[in-house]
């Protein structure tokens, strides 16, 4: 079978779902409305469980640029959440599209989930950073995927970033997590911040009810 590329009107989406339970769930999660309804968008995740967020081998760029000259009008976009966009896809199209990304070991279904991580690099590879974002990201992804509890949250998006920079947008997701340093180690290497730390240890004594107040 060689593509499709008539736009015919008589294409039913939901017939070609219905064959194949793996395209039906990609193309619930990966697939965006197109002001022509022969199109869709197609995003292809970067956010395979346990894999860093955002990365792609040279082979699997490769596999996407010969994709969208194949289906997709010759465009791809880069998105800010770390993901590619096909923006013009036809509809009657897309099995092909998935088949070769699947190959290719691109075809997540993962979009808007909980594993849609955004994240920097962190320490793992950035100077600015005072902690480390990307494990942290593998480790939330793989958690949620052997819980199998990622359909039952729906769409959530969480967004790391090791630094206050924010390079991880943490600020504006629903859980975001932001990386600094331990303040309580690094008050020591200074005469005030020495006080400042007995006035925090002081303080959870006080809490655990190991020191008495007088009044």
């Amino acid at each position: 079978m060689s593509p499709d590329f008539s736009l015919a009107e008589d294409f039913d989406l939901p017939a070609a779902k219905a064959l194949d339970r793996a395209f039906s769930d990609w193309c619930d999660h990966n697939l965006s409305a197109h002001k022509d309804p022969r199109h869709v968008s197609v995003t292809i995740s970067l956010k395979k469980h346990g894999n860093t967020p955002g990365d792609a081998t040279a082979s699997q760029m490769r596999a996407m640029a010969s994709i969208a000259k194949k289906y997709a009008y010759d465009e791809l976009r880069v998105s800010h959440e770390q993901n590619i966009i096909f923006p013009h896809v036809a509809k009657a199209n897309l099995a092909f599209v998935f088949n070769e990304l699947a190959q290719a070991d691109l075809a997540s279904d993962n979009i808007g989930l909980v594993s849609d991580i955004i994240a920097c690099t962190g320490l793992d590879y950035c100077g600015l950073a005072t902690a480390r974002s990307i494990p942290i990201a593998k480790q939330i992804a793989m958690h949620f995927k052997m819980a199998q509890k990622e359909r039952e949250l729906g769409h959530i998006k969480i967004k790391i970033s090791g630094c206050i920079n924010a390079c991880g947008h943490h600020h504006v997701g629903h859980i975001g997590i932001l990386g600094l340093k331990n303040l309580a180690r690094n008050l020591t290497k200074s005469p005030w911040g020495v006080r400042v730390t007995k006035m925090l240890q002081l303080a959870s004594a006080l809490d655990r009810g190991l020191v008495q107040t007088k009044y």
